[in-house]
C-alpha cells in the first residue's frame, strides 16, 4: 500500500533543484502550502493539516 503521492519536476538542470514560491494543494486534503526549498528525489514535504507526504521525483528531460 502506498502511503505518499510522488510529484515528477521535468528539469534539464542537475539536481539538487531549487524551487521557490511553489504553491501547492495536498492531494489529500486540498490544504494550500507553499514549497520553499532545495529538492532532489529523496526530497518530502509533508501536509501540516492531514500529514500526507508528497515525494519529489527528478525527471531529467
Amino acid at each position: 500500500m502506498i502511503d505518499y503521492s510522488i510529484l515528477e519536476i521535468p528539469t534539464v538542470l542537475n539536481p539538487p533543484i531549487n524551487l521557490i514560491d511553489i504553491i501547492y494543494n495536498c492531494p489529500v486534503c486540498d490544504y494550500e502550502f507553499e514549497i520553499d526549498m532545495f529538492v532532489d528525489d529523496n526530497s518530502f514535504v509533508k501536509c501540516d493539516v492531514c500529514e500526507h507526504i508528497t515525494k519529489f521525483r527528478i525527471k531529467k528531460i
